[in-house]
């Protein structure tokens, strides 16, 4: 890939943003954060990411399973990353609903993120 590849991680916890854009960073992607749905509606079309890593539980807006839908409609190619301290199974479950390409499963280690997020990147390639 000749251009770093850009990653939209939308939270409602400013710590996962922030921890998640160093992290992200560090690993070669340009990064670009929302708080909520609508804020990564906007984001959408002007940072044009590759992937986005959605948090499923968001207060106050478009929860992350539904507005999944609503991203592919105007950015089809993307790959949606479902990223949430729900139960294992639950997240599988509305990730298969809602056609997430990957679920991962918030905790202590992000590195599972990051190696998701680059197997998509890397069929996107092949």
């Amino acid at each position: 890939m000749n251009r770093k590849a850009k990653v939209l991680v939308v939270d409602d916890e400013p710590e996962i943003l922030g921890i998640l854009r160093r992290l992200l960073e560090h690993e070669g992607f340009e990064v670009q954060t929302a708080s909520n749905t609508i804020g990564a509606g906007y984001l959408l079309k002007d940072f044009d990411p590759d992937v986005i890593v959605l948090d499923i539980m968001l207060p106050g807006s478009l929860s992350g399973d539904r507005a999944c839908e609503t991203m592919r409609e105007f950015e089809p190619g993307v790959k949606i990353v479902f990223y949430s301290g729900m139960e294992r199974s639950e997240l599988e479950a509305l990730g298969e609903k809602h056609r997430a390409d990957a679920v991962v499963s918030k905790g202590p280690r992000p590195s599972q993120l990051i190696k998701v997020i680059r197997e998509l990147l890397e069929r996107d390639e092949a």
